[in-house]
């Protein structure tokens, strides 16, 4: 379902967070550029990574603190698998923010897309364990 700029409400639920995740991760196993990099290298599973990036979603956007360190050691690890590729980056910032504008409008969603574009950056750089 999309909305429009009009009628569209702003992220203010978990459950407007999970919508969102189901939706941009179903567009981006879809997708040809970014897909199977994200199912074969990354390994991303709407059972273990759904839940993950609810939590830090909900952290970020909404202030809830159910963020677990899992989910940021994921994201730790995956450039010691395999970076993430600066065009891997550019098309999953482009899913995102199609997805967020297609789903919602308002201050929170703008937050998201800014905060997605940081997590894409970081994504792409070395990981150096200390």
């Amino acid at each position: 379902m999309s909305y429009n700029s009009v009628t569209s409400p702003d992220i203010t639920t978990r459950v407007d967070l999970e919508w969102l995740i189901e939706t941009f991760y179903g567009r981006v196993f879809a997708d040809e550029q970014i897909g199977l990099f994200f199912s074969l290298v990354a390994h991303v599973t709407p059972q273990t990574h759904f839940p993950l990036m609810a939590d830090f979603w909900e952290m970020t956007l909404l202030g809830r603190n159910r963020h677990r360190a899992a989910l940021t050691e994921k994201y730790a690890e995956l450039p010691l698998k395999h970076a993430l590729e600066p065009h891997h980056a550019k098309r999953w910032i482009v899913l995102f923010c199609l997805t967020v504008e297609d789903l919602f409008s308002g201050p929170t969603a703008e937050a998201a897309k800014v905060r997605a574009h940081s997590l894409a950056t970081m994504l792409q750089s070395p990981f150096s364990p200390t």
